[in-house]
């Protein structure tokens, strides 16, 4: 019944709606050690649900949240595909971050490179608690992109927004993004990659109160750093090849 239902309001929605970018779907960070990447993660606040097995190359997890967007945990058992080499070569340089998802409905347009879209498809096996986190995290509403070949492109796509304005995090500054209906990609100098040649950097989560999110990694004794100014109070998380932020929204 809820598919029946979730079909009909895809149908009910106007197609030229449905070809444009609404906000953003998910990001693969490919881990070597995906146990390790879980505890990591859930002592960060996140309720992490291991994913049934759909490729036997490749193990994944997710952390997900009540508007469909998601991070996704990914790590390769063997290198007997294209996909599951592709995450054994990506990890010679460590965990982090592979390609960025986009909430574009019904598209079937060839995205930009390092770029897919998105249907933020649920899952049968999906409960209430595992969109229930500890941080108050309820959605990804920010990807932060380093020297992207795609900027150009992604600032062109359709229902996004460029627009000019400064702001900071806690390795640099930034004066362009690209906004959605929901969600954000902020454009940053090649000099703030993480790990050389790769784009993504940071990813924003947006939690319900900054004040527990703060309560919760400061009881844990979880290491952040917090910035001010430029438009933005939030906290900052460093690991696996990327920067996360807790912003309230």
């Amino acid at each position: 019944m809820g598919r029946l239902v979730i079909a009909l309001l895809l149908f009910a929605v106007p197609a030229s709606a449905q070809q444009r970018v609404q906000g953003l779907d998910r990001v693969p960070i490919v881990v070597k050690d995906i146990h390790r990447a879980r505890l990591d993660f859930a002592a960060l606040g996140f309720t992490v649900k291991s994913d049934r097995p759909h490729d036997p190359y490749v193990e994944s997890s997710y952390i997900k949240f009540p508007d469909g967007s998601a991070l996704e945990l990914v790590s390769p058992v063997s290198s007997a595909d294209s996909l599951s080499s592709r995450y054994i070569d990506w990890l010679r340089d460590g965990d982090g971050p592979i390609s960025l998802g986009l909430y574009r409905p019904g598209s079937t347009n060839t995205p930009p490179p390092g770029v897919f879209f998105g249907d933020r498809q649920r899952s049968p096996t999906d409960m209430l608690e595992d969109f229930r986190h500890d941080n108050s995290a309820v959605g990804l509403a920010g990807i932060w992109l380093a020297g992207s070949p795609s900027e150009a492109k992604l600032a062109n796509l359709p229902g996004a927004k460029a627009v000019n304005g400064t702001f900071c995090m806690p390795f640099g500054f930034g004066s362009k993004s690209v906004q959605f209906g929901d969600g954000e990609i902020l454009m940053l100098p090649e000099s703030a990659q993480v790990v050389s040649g790769r784009p993504i950097v940071a990813l924003t989560v947006k939690v319900q109160s900054l004040a527990i999110t703060y309560g919760y990694l400061d009881g844990r004794a979880r290491k952040f750093r917090q910035v001010t100014g430029c438009g933005r109070q939030s906290l900052w998380v460093e690991g696996r090849g990327l920067w996360l932020e807790f912003i309230e929204r």
